[in-house]
């Protein structure tokens, strides 16, 4: 029946107990100093990594959680899980496991002079991951984001959507986040008493950033859709400027 009040639940947001209406607890919203529209969140989510002590109260991570929901699931199964990990020796332990990481996915760039010498953005970019694996037990919270082995066709296809909503909410919020996977090991699984049939995807570091968030460097549209088949020039892109339509969502 249209507009019929779900069992439970007045319209007024209150619950019925034995002795008549109950009014629930009012919802703690998270404050929000400017709320970017969202092409302008899309635009000028970066990849942060430098992190404030500043703890992320309970309200706003909820409301991420909430937003992260609300993405799309193949089969609608739902099956992504969370877990918020904020104790020190969780972290300590993935900062170690992040140091080593780092140390062997660094060496492919040589020396640390020779990082000095990259080009800008991948130098800054390099600088950042190192920054935050030898400092991952000083972030505030870190996200383990896990979704059902075998469940879907595409392994994590039903997941990464979540994080994307989960980390474009941050981004409204006033926080930073990045995917970090250097620290994933085995017994993180056991640490964090995941069960067998289900696989951690990705780890989301989480916090207020030191660093600002603003336009993000990206290939070309037309270099990388093609229309009709692969490598095939879309025409109408190749019109458009090297930097899209940023300058219609941001103050460039």
């Amino acid at each position: 029946m249209a507009g019929r009040t779900p069992a439970g639940l007045s319209r007024k947001g209150q619950t019925h107990g034995p002795n008549g209406p109950e009014r629930r607890a009012p919802a703690i919203v998270p404050r929000v100093v400017h709320d970017p529209g969202l092409f302008q969140t899309m635009y000028s989510t970066r990849a942060l990594r430098r992190f404030k002590p500043d703890p992320v109260p309970d309200e706003v991570l909820f409301q991420l959680f909430d937003a992260a929901i609300r993405a799309s699931s193949g089969q609608n199964a739902q099956d992504w899980r969370f877990i918020i990990i904020r104790d020190a020796k969780v972290k300590a332990q993935l900062r170690e496991w992040a140091a080593e990481g780092w140390a062997r996915y660094s060496a492919r760039f040589g020396a640390p002079e020779d990082i000095a010498r990259l080009p800008r953005n991948q130098r800054l970019s390099l600088n950042s991951v190192r920054d935050l694996a030898l400092n991952l037990d000083k972030v505030p919270v870190i996200v383990a984001v896990l979704g059902m082995r075998n469940r879907h066709s595409t392994p994590g296809g039903s997941t990464f959507p979540a994080v994307q909503n989960f980390q474009l909410a941050a981004r409204a919020l006033g926080l930073g986040s990045s995917i970090f996977n250097l620290p994933l090991r085995e017994p993180l699984y056991e640490m964090l008493g995941v069960p067998e049939n289900n696989q951690i995807y990705c780890l989301i570091p989480l916090g207020y950033p030191t660093d600002k968030q603003g336009p993000v460097n990206r290939k070309p549209v037309r270099s990388v859709v093609y229309d009709g088949s692969f490598g095939a020039p879309w025409q109408f892109a190749q019109e458009q400027p090297d930097e899209g339509w940023e300058e219609r969502w941001l103050d460039v």
